[in-house]
């Protein structure tokens, strides 16, 4: 038998917790280890109906009430409502063993508790003089507590700077679950993960999974793309000051959009597949089309022109819709012209000159049908797979003045099949974003300028995907 755990994202990926069981909760300092369990007592109590007595060492009544609070959970109010006690066991330690687990069971069974936390479990473990008395503790505890009364209960195990095992080692063998928090670092930025060392009585395919404490602790299952069946038409998203939207609000308010005549370099992961960096790309599109703006594209290696019509109808956007407003880029190598869609432009790649004066003057054209900036979106892989690395260079220096000259935007789509590009692209960009993926979790974050990391979400509501960034913090 399994409860929900109350933490987001969590009960996706496992069953729940071991009903009536005992949850090891392991990390160093910082690691979230009483946002989880707070969690864990609040959404039981919320969402379940199941009681919770939180008992703490840590710190005292008021100053968690009050760090609760600045997440959202009100316990107070659980608590005038009946439904949760806060238990200060600091004065109970100098009494001894007996006196703690007496006034626990006693709180538990006062209020008909079914979730119990003891926060931390270590410094109930450190006031014992023989390892031996905290296996015994424990025992105890089990039987009287966890078993006899049913209370899913969660410990809390503070792992020192440096040190590895847990506690006294033991405590993980007893324990029907052992979870354990971890901060790292990753390319300078903060990240949190999660690891699932232990749930007996359930298989665990996704053991390590990145989390954030952002208004609670989430926990990021690993992203799946769904296909809307039948995408609502996109609503325009409102530009900010001297700039394009990205049609991203989430974006938006971390970067400010991206500004009129810039560059964006997307540094894309090998680990990332093309539904995921379309994430990033396609709602850009559909705000430039939505806008009546024109679209210019020319698909990065894997991605075929069939496959801009296919993602676009994700946001309600047909066929006419890109043939008034968009031009597809396609080698003429390898495709039937007379059964091209008028939105797509077969070329020669062999002469970069004139090339990329045909690249302009389609540009223009459109430009001056619609009296509005163009978007470019750029496969700097395919153009540097057909002209070199130098060429792709004097390509985008030429780009870099003409969309500035322009007001336009230009996206580089920069997979790592060219990394020297990549490197030397970066420079030209006024902005540099990378989209990266940790244990199924898709993360985006700004190179230049810097920001934290984000994981990126897929959000159906409005019948089209919208993406949805999380600062892992």
């Amino acid at each position: 038998m399994f409860i929900a755990s109350g933490i987001g994202g969590l009960d996706e990926l496992i069953p729940g917790l071991p009903k009536g069981g005992l949850i090891l909760v392991a990390g160093n300092p910082g690691t979230g280890k009483t946002i989880f369990s707070a969690g864990f007592i609040y959404h039981g109590i919320l969402e379940h109906g199941e009681r919770g007595v939180y008992a703490s060492i840590a710190e005292d009544k008021r100053a968690f009430y009050e760090n609760m609070r600045s997440i959202g959970y009100d316990f107070e109010e659980l608590e005038k409502r009946g439904d949760f006690r806060f238990l200060s066991l600091v004065t109970l330690l100098e009494e001894g063993a007996s006196s703690l687990i007496s006034e626990i069971l006693n709180v538990v069974e006062s209020i008909g508790a079914r979730r119990l936390v003891i926060d931390p479990f270590s410094a109930i473990a450190q006031s014992f003089k023989d390892p031996r008395e905290v296996r015994v503790f424990l025992h105890v505890f089990l039987s009287r507590v966890v078993r006899r009364l049913n209370c899913t209960t969660i410990l809390i195990e503070e792992i020192p700077f440096g040190k590895k095992t847990i506690g006294h080692g033991f405590e993980e063998f007893i324990a029907d679950a052992v979870i354990i928090l971890r901060n790292l670092r990753y390319e300078d930025k903060l990240i949190r993960e999660l690891r699932i060392a232990k749930l007996r009585g359930a298989e665990v395919r996704n053991p390590d999974i990145c989390f954030t404490l952002h208004e609670g602790f989430k926990v990021f299952p690993p992203f799946r793309y769904v296909k809307p069946k039948q995408a609502k038409s996109y609503e325009p998203i409102p530009d900010p000051p001297n700039a394009y939207s990205t049609g991203i609000p989430d974006l938006d308010k971390a970067i400010g959009g991206y500004p009129r005549g810039a560059v964006i370099l997307l540094d894309i992961d090998s680990r990332i597949s093309a539904p995921e960096y379309r994430l990033i790309v396609s709602p850009t599109i559909a705000n430039f089309i939505a806008n009546r703006r024109p679209v210019i594209i020319i698909p990065t290696a894997g991605t075929t022109w069939m496959d801009i019509p296919d993602y676009m109808r994700d946001y309600g956007i047909d066929e006419d819709k890109l043939a008034e407003l968009t031009r597809i880029f396609v080698s003429r190598k390898g495709v039937s012209e007379k059964t091209l869609p008028r939105y797509v432009v077969p070329y020669e790649p062999s002469n970069l000159e004139e090339s990329y004066k045909l690249f302009t003057e389609l540009e223009e054209e459109l430009m001056g049908k619609q009296g509005k900036p163009a978007l470019r979106i750029v496969g700097v892989d395919w153009i540097a797979h057909f002209w070199g690395v130098e060429g792709a260079i004097s390509l985008l220096n030429l780009d870099v003045r003409r969309i500035r000259y322009v007001s336009g935007l230009t996206i580089l789509l920069g997979k790592p099949i060219y990394p020297e590009i990549i490197r030397r692209a970066s420079p030209l960009a006024t902005i540099h974003l990378r989209l990266t993926r940790r244990h199924g979790c898709i993360l985006l974050y700004g190179v230049k300028p810097r920001t934290p990391l984000y994981s990126v979400e897929a959000d159906y509501s409005r019948g089209y995907i919208v993406p949805r960034l999380t600062p892992v913090v």
